[in-house]
């Protein structure tokens, strides 16, 4: 079968170079490796033809005229490869890579055994940041690798993935739930391919021997109406397009209780804790209202 990866990048050209040095060195190399760069402003090209990466053979470069955010960048990426064949597509971010050299081979074999009972394949590498702590956590309480290996069965843990993080899809699933919704633009959009996968009764499960590593997210603790959340706080335009997605999905989905509490939560932590409370209120309430109305798209730019 064949394998092809896909890794989207915007303005970080370094840890895009280390994330494709660990692909090319893996044990099981991809026969294709799509870079789609989102226009980047930062020279990744000509760090790339200086590195020599863009000689190999398995490299496909694909520069964009604009940059349609991470949800657009995947959508392109995974279409190309699903429209040239390939069997399995691999989706990874440029700021994480494979932990060791058996990432992909085991990951790709795992796919492989599990493609003669169900060919609808969400399959995601486990992702870990230093030592023991995963860099996301995966849903019932796994926060590190301890519980995850307490957690998986035959080095599986079915039904929760970080995706696109080293993130394996079957061209049955494609042919199933589509791309991911390159209208959202950033924000939600890899949440949104997960819930798409877990409807249409894909198997979807984390390989607990297959790793990779991306920098562990860091989140602060927020006291909201009495009681600590842990939580983030961005930039008012990012926190449009969280609002927008997330009402967006949880409205389509009937659980509008779901956006509600989000978004409440949201408008309390800009309230105490973003210095830019207003613009930020502002832009959660829009983001609100169009996720509401199904308006998506680059509404509101950087």
């Amino acid at each position: 079968m064949k394998t092809a990866g896909v890794v989207v990048t915007y303005n970080r050209k370094e840890e895009l170079v280390k994330n494709i040095r660990a692909i090319l060195s893996q044990s099981y190399v991809v026969d294709r490796y799509y870079i789609i760069d989102n226009h980047s402003s930062d020279n990744t090209e000509q760090l790339l033809k200086e590195e020599g990466i863009l000689d190999n053979q398995v490299i496909k470069y694909v520069y964009l005229k604009e940059n349609i955010g991470g949800s657009g960048g995947f959508y392109t990426g995974l279409k190309m490869a699903y429209e040239d064949g390939y069997d399995f597509i691999c989706l990874m971010d440029d700021d994480g890579r494979p932990a060791d050299k058996n990432m992909m081979e085991i990951l790709v074999k795992r796919a492989e055994e599990l493609y003669s009972t169900n060919k609808l394949l969400l399959l995601n590498s486990l992702v870990c940041g230093s030592d023991d702590i995963l860099s996301f956590g995966l849903n019932g309480g796994i926060k590190t690798k301890q519980i995850a290996a307490e957690r998986e069965k035959d080095n599986l843990i079915v039904g929760t993935i970080n995706p696109f993080n080293g993130t394996l899809v079957s061209k049955e699933l494609v042919e199933k739930i589509g791309y991911p919704n390159k209208d959202f633009f950033i924000k939600g959009d890899e949440q949104d391919y997960y819930y798409r996968a877990l409807k249409a009764n894909a198997f979807v499960a984390t390989v607990f021997d297959s790793n990779y590593y991306h920098p562990v997210l860091e989140r602060k603790y927020f006291k909201v109406l009495g009681k600590t959340k842990k939580g983030s706080t961005e930039a008012p335009w990012k926190e449009y397009y969280r609002a927008r997605n997330f009402t967006y999905m949880f409205k389509r989905d009937g659980e509008p209780i779901k956006y509600v509490r989000q978004n409440v939560r949201q408008i309390l932590i800009a309230i105490k804790y973003n210095p830019k409370k207003i613009q930020t209120i502002k832009m959660i309430l829009k983001g609100w209202k169009d996720g509401v109305c199904g308006r998506l798209g680059p509404t509101v730019k950087p």
